[in-house]
């Protein structure tokens, strides 16, 4: 079973991940321009109407922002939450909406969506799963709960927000509501909180990890990898880890 994740961009200003498992593929949102999202699957080799199937995570922008157009050029059906689905102007493009707690088949993968908590309507993350190969993908949550590590566990290749340090954070010039929020149980994950999720769903099985969403004024992928390697190597997880730079692309990543 071929596996192949490519992070077209992460981060603040936009947000979307390819992934593909056999003949099947899906895009977890689409965060930038329909126009960069075309080049930047280019750039990597990627049929823009190969792709089986869009999925929202939440309806903040750096989500959701290039969409409609996307699915409006290429045909492709749209599946998010009605929460998500009620605040996204997604006009006349096919859409579906799913459960917070939902199993969807798109051909080859199993898309398992799971709630999470969020500054947004209803927010979800996901597990596919195809044949023997599970990819687990969590970003944009606060904390990190039982129903989050159940659903990731044992994932062959598990993706996974890092998004700020917390003394860079707290030392930095953001005000003192936003840094309350982003702390929060619905803000983002400390490097710190991404380690400890890491390890506890890391399984044998486990043999590539991801950072995503890292904040460009509050974290550096040097300080994530520093952060969650640490925590890997003294638990014993032996997951070669991968970590994104804000706005950037990075892929594909196979196991």
């Amino acid at each position: 079973m071929k596996c192949s994740v490519t992070v077209l961009c992460s981060g603040s200003s936009g947000n979307s991940v390819h992934i593909r498992l056999g003949d099947t593929s899906v895009l977890i949102d689409v965060g930038i321009s329909c126009k960069m999202t075309e080049k930047r699957m280019n750039e990597f080799g990627i049929d823009p109407e190969s792709v089986n199937a869009v999925f929202l995570t939440h309806e903040h922008t750096d989500h959701t922002r290039g969409a409609k157009r996307y699915c409006s050029k290429f045909g492709t059906p749209l599946y998010a939450t009605k929460g998500t689905l009620s605040l996204t102007p997604l006009g006349s493009i096919e859409k579906t909406a799913i459960k917070s707690s939902d199993v969807v088949r798109i051909d080859g993968i199993t898309m398992k969506s799971f709630p999470i908590k969020h500054f947004a309507a209803e927010p979800v993350a996901f597990s596919l799963t195809a044949e023997k190969v599970k990819v687990g993908m969590a970003s944009d949550l606060g904390c990190v709960t039982k129903e989050v590590v159940d659903h990731l566990k044992s994932s062959n290749l598990l993706l996974v927000e890092a998004n700020y340090d917390d003394r860079m954070l707290m030392s930095g010039t953001y005000p003192e509501f936003l840094k309350k929020t982003i702390r929060s149980d619905h803000g983002h994950l400390s490097n710190d909180d991404a380690a400890a999720l890491c390890s506890s769903t890391a399984t044998a099985r486990t043999k590539r990890i991801v950072l995503l969403h890292l904040s460009r004024e509050n974290n550096t992928p040097a300080m994530a990898e520093e952060t969650v390697n640490g925590r890997l190597q003294h638990d014993g997880v032996e997951a070669r880890l991968d970590v994104t730079e804000h706005g950037s692309s990075k892929g594909p990543i196979r196991l």
